[in-house]
């Protein structure tokens, strides 16, 4: 009788080792972004790039993880910036379902994301939201992230 009780023994110290060696994932970001639509002078940098009414900047998010863990089920939500305006269906990330929040945060939706609107009679109608009422983009990643691998996220907006 005392065979299993060894064996059972192996078995535990096996699985702790297992669950110990894991590690701990860490995600980290980095955030670039880019006008696309420089001036010649900008872009060979004779001058500063400057930001104007119509200007559209590119965004891409690094989303890394640094640990040595496996991480599984990362999200990554950015909130869009002050100043400009999502361009819709720009979103995007390799093995990623992309959501969209006009809440602050408080709620996603696929796109184009909708909103309840009661009239006078408090009837309720449904009016699909405007790219200006787009507050956040998050992207649920659909693939565990192993250490040391990144994926890539992106999206643009116009500038005000």
């Amino acid at each position: 009788m005392k065979f299993p009780k060894v064996l059972f023994l192996l078995a535990a110290i096996m699985l702790t080792g297992l669950l110990m060696a894991q590690g701990t994932p860490k995600l980290e970001l980095s955030i670039n972004e880019k006008k696309v639509n420089m001036t010649a002078a900008e872009r060979s940098g004779k001058t500063a790039v400057a930001y104007r009414p119509g200007d559209v900047i590119h965004y891409e998010i690094t989303a890394q993880n640094t640990g040595d863990g496996i991480m599984n089920n990362p999200v990554v939500t950015d909130p869009i910036p002050a100043g400009v305006v999502y361009l819709p269906l720009t979103a995007k990330g390799q093995d990623a379902t992309i959501s969209y929040s006009i809440n602050s945060g408080i709620s996603y939706q696929n796109w184009p994301p909708t909103y309840i609107v009661k009239d006078a009679e408090g009837n309720e109608s449904v009016k699909t939201a405007t790219a200006e009422m787009v507050t956040h983009i998050r992207w649920e990643l659909r693939k565990p992230l192993s250490p040391k691998e990144k994926r890539i996220l992106q999206f643009d907006v116009k500038v005000k």
